[in-house]
């Protein structure tokens, strides 16, 4: 399907939000300030549930902190899909951007995912794997993406070579097509599986990734088996 190029002036990103889902990160005040440096003029949502008020109270005290542009809701379900799923309702931009907030990515490689978006692709994805260190991700780690990766592939007749990548940026109206409901960690395997279901263009581009700020959510050996899973929930949907 060829989609109308989304037109803006050069530097100007009031056509984009950024949404970072966090539970209890403490680099999400240092996330949200990159992409507001990064991207003038786009509007940064942070969703987050964790238990003690606002993500990262402790990590916004110091001087770098910026609160122009950024907007801040609480989670009141569980899980990563569903924050997502629930921040979205609250973006009216033409391009809806997704970044994790343990500060593994750099905002500054939004900007060419959003001029791809602009160009006419549906979703774009950030390639963590093209170039990735042992430090940042040990090799067990790709190993298990390279897994999830490969059989999604070979399932769907589809070419990412980074399919649990949490750095994205997606045309709007495409992603209120999919109609996602993922709950977990899934909502990554579900958009890039409804994306080719519904002929929709992906392009994948290689991002830098950094060791992560905070200790990890995910439960290694029992969400790798969940993520492997989800893989064949939607064979026949």
């Amino acid at each position: 399907m060829v989609q109308k190029h989304i037109h803006g002036p050069k530097g100007d990103y009031s056509d984009t939000t950024v949404v970072i889902p966090v539970k209890d990160e403490p680099a999400v005040w240092k996330v949200a300030n990159g992409v507001l440096k990064a991207l003038a003029g786009c509007k940064v949502l942070i969703i987050y549930k964790n238990g003690d008020g606002k993500p990262g109270l402790q990590a916004g005290k110091g001087k770098e902190v910026l609160h122009v542009g950024v907007k801040v809701i609480r989670q009141t379900d569980s899980g990563k899909g569903m924050a997502c799923i629930h921040a979205a309702k609250h973006v009216s931009t033409p391009i809806i951007c997704f970044i994790d907030g343990d500060a593994t990515y750099d905002a500054r490689d939004l900007k060419r995912m959003i001029s791809l978006v602009r160009g006419g692709a549906d979703m774009v994805l950030g390639d963590r794997l093209s170039n990735v260190s042992l430090k940042a991700m040990p090799r067990f780690i790709q190993m298990g993406n390279w897994v999830l990766t490969a059989t999604a592939n070979l399932l769907y007749g589809m070419h990412i070579r980074d399919s649990q990548t949490g750095i994205r940026a997606i045309r709007k109206p495409s992603w209120d097509r999919m109609g996602l409901s993922e709950k977990n960690f899934g909502i990554e395997t579900e958009m890039n599986i409804k994306a080719r279901k519904n002929g929709m263009t992906i392009v994948e581009i290689p991002v830098k990734y950094y060791l992560r700020i905070g200790t990890t959510k995910q439960r290694k050996v029992v969400d790798g088996l969940k993520l492997f899973l989800t893989n064949f929930k939607f064979l026949f949907s």
